[in-house]
């Protein structure tokens, strides 16, 4: 309730300022400028009645991807909204001291809150859709030199409903994964937001992916239901049996405190994952000490684990592990663009929230997922698949 109240506010000091600002209706602009916020008001205002009127459970794909809706509009409301607000309050101040109107101050503010609209709007339509191929080349300590030039495909955080209506870019998707003839399909998991509704039906598009050994997952903190609170516990339960079922329906071998073989070129190479569960920053993990006493017969030892905190919590577990496969951060789904790189407030939370990291000799990959939660927004931070091509040290 308190994030609704916050919109509402927010709103009502925009428009408390954009009137302020451009007292003279007679102002160059000042008609396009009220027809443009007219405008997004009224997308507000859809998006928020769809969900007073949403019918049904939230796992629907509707329903869901409702959320996700009201998410990026409420996130470029308050994001544009709050920016215009302090500028101008600021712009106010400067008229009291020097008493001058300012009046560049006042159309620079339009023009940097137009461009932060105009970056939720290409987010929503573009950005959440331009999925990159990231490869990676990484060398390993490998006691069987067989398994070099092992190729793992990479993929994670689905959030299957974030494709509603747009599936047909899921399945470029899986063409892309096809056409880099990976040996191995890892997905860490999060098929979900909240139910099994969500993946129903969509199974058969996901068992269109070709790895020529095998395809295994685990599951994410999303996929155990719990974000639907209108259930109980026993549904819960229920919903969790289905995603599993129909994750296994997808084509993937389920992992989920468990570990399987496969033989590449001869070589053993084991893979084993930890089930992840809860909310937000505080996250749980499965069993994965008998994991671990499971590793002394493999030429290479893969660990997949939804939450990459994993990795530098548990470390006497992780260095089991040559490889530790990673997603759930999204990097947030937003980036700035520096001299170093991207910067995702992602990185105030997390120590591990994107791309290759290395400690004594083990590495852990972190990828930025496919899908959007919370808000159907990617801004300079596109979704990935990740080609990993292993080398062993000679």
């Amino acid at each position: 309730m308190l994030k609704y109240i916050a919109i509402i506010l927010i709103e009502i000091l925009f428009w408390w300022r954009l009137k302020s600002d451009f007292s003279y209706k007679s102002d160059k602009g000042w008609r396009y400028i009220r027809l443009i916020k007219i405008l997004l008001s009224l997308i507000l205002l859809l998006a928020f009645m769809k969900l007073i009127f949403m019918r049904g459970d939230i796992a629907l794909p509707k329903n869901a991807f409702n959320e996700i809706f009201f998410g990026a509009v409420a996130a470029m409301t308050v994001s544009s909204g709050l920016f215009y607000i302090i500028f101008s309050l600021f712009r106010l101040a400067l008229m009291t001291i020097f008493r001058k109107s300012v009046e560049w101050l006042k159309w620079t503010n339009i023009f940097i809150t137009s461009f932060i609209i105009m970056l939720f709007i290409y987010g929503y339509y573009f950005g959440r859709f331009d999925i990159k191929t990231e490869r990676k080349e990484i060398t390993l300590e490998c006691p069987d030199q067989r398994v070099d030039g092992l190729k793992i495909a990479l993929i994670s955080d689905l959030h299957i409903s974030s494709f509603r209506n747009h599936y047909n870019k899921l399945s470029d998707a899986i063409s892309e994964i096809n056409i880099n003839r990976p040996d191995i399909l890892i997905n860490t998991g999060d098929f979900v937001s909240y139910g099994w509704q969500e993946l129903a039906g969509c199974d058969t598009l996901l068992r269109k992916a070709r790895p020529l050994l095998s395809a295994f997952a685990i599951s994410g903190n999303h996929d155990d239901c719990s974000y639907d609170t209108s259930i109980d516990l026993g549904q819960q339960a229920d919903g969790m049996r289905h995603v599993d079922s129909l994750i296994k329906a997808s084509g993937y071998i389920l992992l989920n405190d468990s570990s399987a073989v496969v033989c590449f070129h001869g070589a053993k190479v084991r893979l084993s994952g930890i089930i992840t569960r809860g909310h937000r920053f505080h996250i749980t993990y499965g069993n994965a000490n008998h994991i671990v006493e499971n590793t002394a017969d493999s030429a290479l030892t893969i660990f997949l684990v939804h939450d990459p905190v994993f990795w530098g919590k548990y470390k006497s577990i992780a260095k089991a592990a040559n490889l530790t496969l990673s997603g759930h951060t999204h990097g947030m789904q937003v980036g700035i663009p520096t001299f170093h790189g991207l910067w995702s407030p992602a990185s105030l939370f997390y120590k591990y929230w994107n791309g290759l990291y290395e400690a004594n000799g083990r590495y852990l990959y972190v990828n930025r997922g496919l899908g959007t939660m919370s808000m159907a927004e990617r801004i300079f931070m596109p979704p990935e698949i990740t080609i990993i091509t292993l080398h062993c040290k000679k």
